[in-house]
C-alpha cells in the first residue's frame, strides 16, 4: 500500500513537469491495478481531487497523445463508483463543461471519440447531469451529426444517447426532436454500418420514443418532405428494397398519429409499399408485411375504445368509430389481398403475423361487431376455406388458436387464459414438417385481449365452423387433414356452446336474444342433417360428424333451456319429410299406426333427438363406420334418458319409427329398447309406467314393444333378428316387473300389451292385396319374432300368477282377463301352422319352446273361468297341430303331448268343477274326435282316461253325430265307457240316428231335426233333451266383462271369427247344462 502511495505521489510530481506522457502512462497502469484491488481503489480515490484537476485541464491539450491519455484516465475516474462518489460539485461542473468543449471544438477524431466515450460510460448522478443537460445534449448531438465523418464517433454518440436516456428519461423525450433526427436520417444511408448502428440505437430507446412526441413527428414530417422520401426512392432504384422498407417502418412509426394530419405525405409513402407488395421476391413481400406493422402502430392508438362506441346510441362515438374503422380497413386491404393470392407459404405466414399484430393493437375492441366483420372474418374465411393441407397446416392452426381465444373471450398470455384447450395434434409426416419449418418460423403469435362477446356475434362463429366442417366433408382432402378439421370444428363448437350457456345465465340477456341464439344453432344443425342427404358429394357431411355436433348441443346446453316449453323451435327436416311421404305411398293405411303426429314447434331437446334420428336413419349401410353410428346412438340415448324427461323424446322417436320404416329401423329400435331397459332398471323415473288413461308415456311403451312386429310386416329388414328378440325380451321383462312394483289398481301391463299386439296384427292383416301383407303370407322372420314374444309374455304371466296371485288380482279382488293374451297365443299357433311348409330349425325350436311355456302357463291356471276361456280360445289351432303332429320335431311332439295332458287335467281339476254335460261335449267334439283315436298313444290314452273320468260316468248325454263313430270303435274295444255302461252304446246310437243336428244362420246356436216319424218316435222324445230355454240367473260383473270380450274378438283370415266354439256362456248359466242356444263359435 505504501508503494502504491509513493507511485501516486510520483505521478503528481510528473504532472508538474514537462513529461506528462509518462505521468499518464503510470496513472493508467495504477488504474488497471485498482480495477482488481479494492484497497488500491480507495487510495486512488483519496488522491482523485488533485489528479482530476490536472486531467481535466489536459483533455483540451493540442497534443493528441496527451489529450487522448487524459480522456482515458478521466473515463476511469467518472466510471468507477468509488472515485465518482468523491468528485465534488465544482469539480464535476468543470469536468462536464470541459468534456462538452472538447467534443464540440476538437478537430482530432480520436479525441472527439474518447470524449463522447466518456459521456457514454459516466456514472455521474442524475442531478449533476440534469444541471448540465443542455450542454451534454449539445455535445451528443454534435457527435451524432459527426462533422468529422467517423463511424466510431457516431457509434459512441449513440451509446451516449442511450446512457442519457436511461438517466434523464423525461428530459430526453421532451427534446427528442433535437437528437433523434441525426439517428433516423442514417436509416436511409447507403452505408450498411450507418443503418445498422441507427437501428440498434432506435431499438434501445424505443420505450422512450413511442408513442412519439408531436414535436418529433413534425420534425420527421419536414425531413420526409425535404429529403427522406427521395432518399428512400433512391434506395429502391438501387435495388435496396428491404433496407428501404426497414427505414419506412421506422419513419411511419415515428410519425405516429401525426401521420393522419399529413395524408399527402402518407399517401406518398404508401406508393413505396404499393411497389413492394406486388414484388415477385417473397423476401421483399415479407419485409413489406413487417413494415406494415409500423403503419399499425401509427394508425391504431393504444387503448382505443372508439370502435366500441358504435355499439351504443352515441352519435359522437359512432362518428369517431367510423374514422377508426377507415384506418383499420386501410390496414386490412393488403392483408386480405395477400391471403387471397397464391403467394409463397412464408409470405402467408408473415401476413398472418402482421394480422395478429393488428389484433393485439386493437386490444379490448378486438371482438366488437365491426371488427369481427372487418378484421376477423375475411382472414379466417380465406384460411379455413383453403386448408388444412400440406401447404398451410401451420397457418390453419395459427388462425384456429386465435379464433379459439376469441370464442372463449379470454386474454392470451395472461393468468386468465386458463381455459382447458386441447392442442390439435398435427399429422406426423416428415414431408409436412419439412415443408412447413420455414413457414412456422415466419409466424409470430402476438397475445390478444378478448372481452366477452355478445350473442349477436354467434352468426359469425357458426359461419366459420360451417366452413371448417365443409372442408372436413370434402372428399379431396387427405384423411389425416379431414380428421384434423373435424376435431377442430368440434373443439370450437364445444367452446362456443359453453360460452353461449354462460351468457344465458346472465340476467341482462333478453328472451329474444336467447331465442335468436337457439335458432341460429339449430339452423346450423339442420343444415348439417340436410346436407348429409344431399346428392352432391362435395357437400356430404359424414354421419359421425353430424351426430357428434348434435350430442355436443345436448351436453353443453342445460336442460333448463332444452326442455323448457318457453323455447320451442320450428321442426323442418327435409329428409324426414321425404321418408314420411315414401312410407305413406308404400304402406297405405298402416301409416296411421303412429298415434300422434309431431307438432310444427317442439321442445329443443325433442328437435335434437329428431335430428339425431334423421342422421341415423339416412346413414347408408355401406358408409364408413356404419356400425359405429349405432354405438354413438346408444350413448346419446342414455344421455337423453338420464338428463331429460324421457316422455317427450320417446314420443317423438316412436312416432318417427312408425312413420319411417326403413332397412335400419330395427337397428334403431334395438338401441332405443336397450337404453330404455337400462333406464327402467335404474328406476330413475317410472312415470312412464303409470297405467293411467291420460299418460301418453304408458302408450309409448306399448307402441314401442309392438313396433318390431309392424316393421317386419312392412319392410324387408336386413338385420340380425336375434338381436331384436333379445332386446324385446329384456325390455318387456324390465317394464313388466317395474309396472308390478307400482301396484296398478286396475290394469295389467301384459294384458294391455297383448291387446295392443292383437290390434297391431288386425291392422297388418287388413292391409290391401297391393302390399301383400295378409296374415297368412307373413315372413318366417315375422313368425319367429311373434313366437318369441309369446314365449316371453307367457313366462312373465306364469310368474305373476304363481306369485300367490299377487299381480293376478286388481284392487277390488277381481282377476285380470287373459282373453287378449289367449287370443294372441291362438293366432300365433294358427300363423305358425300356415307357414309350416317353410319351417326351418329356428321356427321349429320356437314351436317347442312356445309349447313348453304354454304348458307352464296352463299349470298355473286353476280357476274355472280361466280354464274355459283358455280351452275355448286354443281349441281351433290346437286341433290343427294335433292333426298333423308328424310335421313337428320330436321336442315339439313331446311338448304337445304334455300340453294336451295338462289341458285335460286342468279341465278335471278346475275350481269350481266343470259340468261335463251334452253342451260341453258338443263344444269339445272336434278335439275329442281327433284325440280319442289319435295315432300317438300318449295323446289317445290321456284322452281316453279323461273321457272315462268325465263323460264316461255321466248317465245321460247327447252325442254329436261326428263323434259317434269314434265312440263306437273305442267302446267296442272296451276302452271307453258310454253313459256309465258299455252296453248302452247301440241304443244310444240308434236313437241318435233319428236326429239331425245342423247349424242355424246364427253361429252361436244349432237346430235339431227329427228324421223319423214324429208320431212313432214321440214316445222316445223323453230320451233326448232338446234344451228348452230356462230363465237364467243374472251374470256377475266379471262374467259380463268376459262375454263382452268374446263378442268383440278379432276375425280370422276367413272373416268368420277365430274359428273356435265358445262354451264360456254355458258355464255362466250356472247349471243350465242342456242349453243348446248358448253355444257359440
Amino acid at each position: 500500500m505504501a508503494d502504491f502511495r509513493a507511485q501516486i505521489d510520483e505521478i503528481k510530481a510528473l504532472f508538474s513537469s514537462v513529461n506528462k506522457a509518462l505521468a499518464y502512462s503510470k496513472l493508467l497502469q495504477l488504474q488497471e491495478i485498482s480495477a482488481v484491488d479494492s484497497s488500491a481503489v480507495e487510495t486512488l480515490a483519496g488522491s482523485s481531487s488533485t489528479i482530476l484537476s490536472s486531467v481535466v485541464a489536459d483533455i483540451s491539450c493540442n497534443d493528441e497523445e496527451i489529450a487522448a491519455q487524459a480522456l482515458k484516465c478521466l473515463g476511469f475516474m467518472i466510471y468507477h463508483p468509488a472515485v465518482v462518489a468523491l468528485i465534488g460539485g465544482c469539480d464535476a461542473d468543470l469536468l462536464v463543461e470541459s468534456l462538452v468543449k472538447v467534443i464540440t471544438t476538437t478537430k482530432i477524431k480520436s479525441v472527439c471519440n474518447l470524449g463522447v466515450w466518456c459521456i457514454s460510460i459516466q456514472q455521474l448522478s442524475s442531478s449533476m447531469l440534469d444541471r448540465h443537460f443542455h450542454s451534454l445534449l449539445r455535445a451528443v448531438t454534435h457527435a451524432l451529426d459527426n462533422p468529422i465523418g467517423s463511424l466510431s464517433i457516431t457509434f459512441e454518440a449513440m451509446q451516449a444517447v442511450a446512457k442519457l436516456v436511461s438517466s434523464l428519461t423525461e428530459r430526453m423525450r421532451d427534446t427528442s426532436s433535437l437528437w433523434i433526427p441525426p439517428i433516423y436520417r442514417r436509416l436511409v444511408s447507403l452505408d450498411k454500418r450507418d443503418r445498422d448502428m441507427s437501428e440498434r440505437c432506435l431499438l434501445k430507446i424505443m420505450p422512450l420514443i413511442f408513442p412519439p412526441p408531436v414535436t418529433l413527428s413534425k420534425t420527421l414530417a419536414m425531413d420526409m418532405k425535404k429529403k427522406l422520401l427521395s432518399a428512400m426512392n433512391e434506395m429502391l432504384g438501387q435495388g435496396m428494397k428491404i433496407q428501404c422498407l426497414q427505414a419506412w417502418r421506422w419513419f411511419i412509426r415515428l410519425l405516429g398519429p401525426y401521420a393522419l394530419k399529413n395524408k399527402h405525405l402518407v399517401n406518398e409513402m404508401l406508393k413505396i409499399l404499393k411497389l413492394t407488395f406486388s414484388d415477385f421476391d417473397s423476401q421483399v413481400q415479407i419485409a413489406s408485411l413487417v413494415t406494415w406493422e409500423g403503419l399499425v402502430d401509427a394508425l391504431i392508438e393504444p387503448g382505443v375504445q372508439a370502435l366500441r362506441s358504435s355499439e351504443y346510441n352515441n352519435i359522437e362515438g359512432e362518428a369517431e368509430a367510423e374514422r377508426h374503422l377507415k384506418r383499420v380497413k386501410l390496414i386490412m386491404a393488403p392483408l386480405i389481398g395477400i391471403m387471397s393470392s397464391k403467394c409463397d407459404a412464408s409470405v402467408h405466414a408473415s401476413c398472418l403475423s402482421t394480422w395478429s399484430y393488428l389484433l393485439q393493437k386493437l386490444e379490448d375492441s378486438v371482438n366488437c361487431q365491426t371488427l369481427i366483420r372487418t378484421v376477423w372474418e375475411p382472414i379466417i374465411e380465406v384460411v379455413f376455406q383453403a386448408g388444412p393441407d400440406n401447404k398451410n397446416i401451420w397457418l390453419w392452426n395459427f388462425c384456429l388458436d386465435h379464433l379459439d381465444s376469441l370464442v372463449f373471450g379470454i386474454n392470451q398470455g395472461t393468468s386468465g387464459n386458463l381455459h382447458k384447450k386441447e392442442p390439435l395434434q398435427l399429422p406426423h409426416k416428415s414431408s409436412i414438417n419439412g415443408q412447413m419449418s420455414v413457414e412456422n418460423c415466419q409466424l409470430r403469435h402476438y397475445p390478444i385481449k378478448c372481452s366477452p362477446w355478445k350473442l349477436s356475434q354467434l352468426e359469425f362463429f357458426i359461419k366459420i365452423i360451417s366452413i371448417i366442417v365443409d372442408r372436413e366433408s370434402n372428399a379431396s382432402v387427405a384423411p389425416e387433414f379431414r380428421i384434423l378439421a373435424s376435431n377442430a370444428a368440434q373443439r370450437l363448437f364445444g367452446s362456443l356452446l359453453e360460452t353461449v350457456q354462460r351468457a344465458f345465465r346472465c340476467v341482462s340477456i333478453t328472451y329474444d336474444d336467447v331465442m335468436q341464439s337457439i335458432n341460429t344453432i339449430f339452423r346450423f344443425l339442420e343444415k348439417m342433417c340436410d346436407n348429409m342427404t344431399s346428392e352432391d358429394d362435395s357437400n356430404y357431411y359424414g354421419p359421425p360428424t353430424c351426430l357428434k355436433f348434435i350430442k355436443m348441443v345436448t351436453e353443453r346446453l342445460e336442460p333448463s333451456i332444452l326442455e323448457s316449453p318457453l323455447y320451442k323451435v320450428a321442426l323442418e327436416i327435409k329428409c324426414i319429410t321425404k321418408l314420411e311421404l315414401a312410407t305413406e305411398i308404400r304402406c297405405g293405411s298402416v301409416s296411421d299406426i303412429c298415434f300422434r303426429d309431431l307438432e310444427d314447434r317442439v321442445l329443443p331437446v325433442v328437435c335434437l333427438s329428431i335430428h339425431y334420428f334423421s342422421v341415423v336413419v339416412n346413414t347408408p349401410s355401406k358408409a364408413p363406420g356404419y356400425e359405429s353410428v349405432f354405438k354413438h346412438m346408444q350413448g346419446y340415448m342414455k344421455l337423453l334418458l338420464s338428463s331429460y324427461k324421457p316422455q317427450e323424446v320417446l314420443h317423438a322417436l316412436v312416432c318417427l319409427l312408425y312413420k319411417n320404416i326403413m332397412l335400419n329401423s330395427l337397428q334403431i329400435w334395438v338401441v332405443l329398447a336397450s337404453c330404455l331397459k337400462d333406464f327402467i332398471d335404474g328406476k330413475k323415473d317410472l312415470s312412464l309406467l303409470k297405467m293411467e288413461t291420460d299418460n301418453i308415456g304408458y302408450s309409448i311403451l306399448l307402441r314401442l314393444l309392438s313396433y318390431p312386429l309392424t316393421a317386419l310386416s312392412l319392410s324387408d329388414v336386413n338385420f340380425e333378428l336375434q338381436n331384436v328378440i333379445e332386446a324385446w325380451e329384456l325390455l318387456y321383462v324390465a317394464v313388466d316387473k317395474a309396472s308390478q312394483c307400482l301396484h296398478s289398481p286396475a290394469k295389467s301391463f301384459s294384458v294391455d300389451l297383448c291387446t295392443i299386439l292383437n290390434g297391431c296384427i288386425d291392422q297388418i292383416a287388413s292391409v290391401d292385396n297391393r302390399n301383400k301383407l295378409k296374415e297368412n303370407k307373413c315372413s318366417a322372420e315375422f313368425v319367429l319374432l311373434y313366437g318369441n314374444i309369446m314365449i316371453c309374455v307367457m313366462k312373465q304371466l306364469a310368474w305373476s300368477i304363481s306369485s300367490k296371485g299377487r299381480h293376478y288380482m286388481d284392487s277390488e279382488g277381481r282377476k285380470f282377463s287373459f282373453m287378449s293374451w289367449m287370443l294372441l297365443a291362438a293366432r300365433f299357433m294358427k300363423l305358425f301352422w300356415m307357414n309350416k311348409q317353410r319351417t326351418g330349425p329356428s321356427l321349429v325350436s320356437v314351436a317347442s319352446r312356445f309349447l313348453e311355456e304354454l304348458v307352464k302357463f296352463v299349470g298355473c291356471v286353476h280357476q274355472k273361468e280361466d280354464v274355459l276361456i283358455f280351452v275355448e280360445t286354443i281349441s281351433s289351432p290346437l286341433l290343427e297341430w294335433l292333426s298333423e303332429m308328424h310335421l313337428l320335431d320330436e321336442s315339439s311332439n313331446y311338448q304337445l303331448q304334455v300340453l294336451w295332458s295338462q289341458m285335460v287335467k286342468g279341465l278335471q281339476q278346475s275350481q269350481p268343477s266343470i259340468q261335463f254335460d251334452s253342451s260341453f261335449l258338443s263344444f269339445q267334439q272336434p278335439l275329442l274326435q281327433r284325440a280319442l283315436d289319435h295315432p300317438n298313444p300318449a295323446i289317445s290314452e290321456a284322452t281316453i282316461d279323461f273321457w272315462n273320468s268325465t263323460y264316461g260316468i255321466q248317465s245321460k248325454l247327447d252325442f254329436p253325430k261326428s263323434l259317434v263313430p269314434v265312440l263306437d270303435k273305442l267302446s267296442r274295444n272296451g276302452k271307453i265307457k258310454i253313459c256309465g255302461r258299455n252296453q248302452y252304446t247301440e241304443d244310444c246310437i240308434s236313437s241318435l240316428d233319428r236326429y239331425k243336428v245342423t247349424n242355424t244362420l246364427k253361429k252361436c246356436s244349432k237346430r235339431v231335426e227329427i228324421l223319423g216319424n214324429p208320431v212313432q218316435g214321440s214316445k222316445d222324445l223323453d230320451n233326448i233333451h232338446l234344451g228348452a230355454k230356462r230363465k237364467r240367473p243374472e251374470l256377475t260383473e266379471h262374467q259380463k266383462e268376459v262375454r263382452r270380450a268374446q263378442q268383440g274378438r278379432a276375425k280370422d283370415s276367413n272373416g268368420h271369427g277365430p274359428g273356435i266354439r265358445t262354451y264360456t256362456t254355458v258355464d255362466f248359466s250356472q247349471g243350465n247344462e242342456e242349453s243348446q242356444d248358448s253355444q257359440r263359435w
